[in-house]
């Protein structure tokens, strides 16, 4: 269903200041921008009282069961307008997207939240013939389901302006709405207990089984496994304060002073960024004193994001080709 609420004021001054706005902001898809501001001011003083006692200014929104429950409910702030069309959409059985804003002066007033299955795949994506992998399947099915919320400068607060409650395509089952995107979320709870767990090197897939365990299965979960890989990549990234490079010398450094057969050396560009790095350490010194007769460099053994080349020595030891990597 489409429900749309518009203003009747007919203050004057309200009306140039809501045309000036929409100068500002440009069209928008359905046309109806020229009322982003006039609306605020097209309540009377009762209306505000009524709509004030369904969402206070301490932000308590109730729960709001269907989508004309929206059309009166103010919020406070624009997050909690997305947090309460989150709550009614796990009620539905579909997922939340940020969508399409509008900017004054630097200020926020205009934002639009979309069905998590909006709009449709970029055609480039269909053209591909060098494509390798087998493409996913089709998420998006172009749904037009949506919330419009405008801020209202006179009372300092978000009003819904329209919301569509129309989905083209089938609603989650309940039970899987945690895996949706908007609705997978890891607690405090759920990291505290995963660091605990990684300071005794537990693995990954480990401590998810655990945690599935705990809830009686992994559909219990709020997260999903590649959610819990991404919480641990960067708990180990920001560990690093001064970045991989910075790291990586202050390894080698520190592994040199406690072993005198260690070397490390590096060179650094013009701009102060690592450019070359080479180290060696008593066990491959040890190696190339006893079977050095044969040495072979490849420095395109392995490529990475740097676009460095990783040199791999590949040297004779007992008759059986080994390797060793150095810098």
């Amino acid at each position: 269903m489409n429900f749309d609420l518009y203003s009747s004021d007919n203050d004057e001054e309200s009306s140039k200041m809501s045309l000036s706005v929409c100068g500002s902001l440009g069209s928008s898809d359905d046309d109806d921008s020229t009322s982003l501001f006039g609306m605020g001011t097209s309540h009377s003083e009762s209306n505000k009282e009524s709509h004030r006692s369904q969402g206070d200014v301490h932000g308590n929104v109730p729960m709001l069961v269907t989508a004309e429950d929206f059309l009166h409910t103010i919020f406070t702030f624009e997050e909690e307008a997305y947090n309460a069309y989150k709550e009614f959409s796990w009620t539905r059985g579909f997922g939340v997207r940020k969508g399409d804003v509008g900017w004054v002066n630097s200020v926020l007033v205009r934002r639009d939240f979309f069905c998590h299955r909006q709009g449709t795949r970029s055609d480039k994506h269909y053209d591909r013939p060098e494509r390798v992998r087998e493409e996913r399947l089709e998420s998006r099915t172009d749904c037009k389901a949506k919330l419009k919320i405008y801020y209202d400068v006179h009372d300092n607060v978000w009003r819904v302006r329209k919301i569509i409650d129309e989905h083209n395509h089938d609603m989650a089952r309940i039970v899987f709405c945690n895996l949706l995107p908007s609705h997978r979320k890891m607690s405090n709870g759920d990291k505290a207990q995963v660091n605990s767990m990684k300071q005794f090197r537990i693995p990954t897939s480990k401590i998810m089984a655990y945690m599935a365990g705990q809830l009686g299965g992994y559909s219990m979960l709020q997260f999903t496994i590649r959610d819990l890989y991404n919480y641990v990549h960067n708990q180990r990234r920001a560990r690093i304060l001064d970045g991989d490079a910075a790291a990586t010398i202050s390894y080698l450094e520190r592994k040199a002073n406690v072993d005198l057969m260690s070397v490390a050396r590096y060179t650094t560009t013009a701009d102060n960024r690592l450019c070359n790095l080479f180290w060696v350490d008593n066990i491959i010194k040890s190696e190339y004193e006893l079977f050095g007769n044969v040495l072979a460099f490849d420095t395109t053994y392995r490529g990475n994001k740097y676009k460095k080349p990783l040199v791999g020595c590949y040297g004779s030891k007992n008759n059986e080709l080994c390797c060793d990597e150095w810098g």
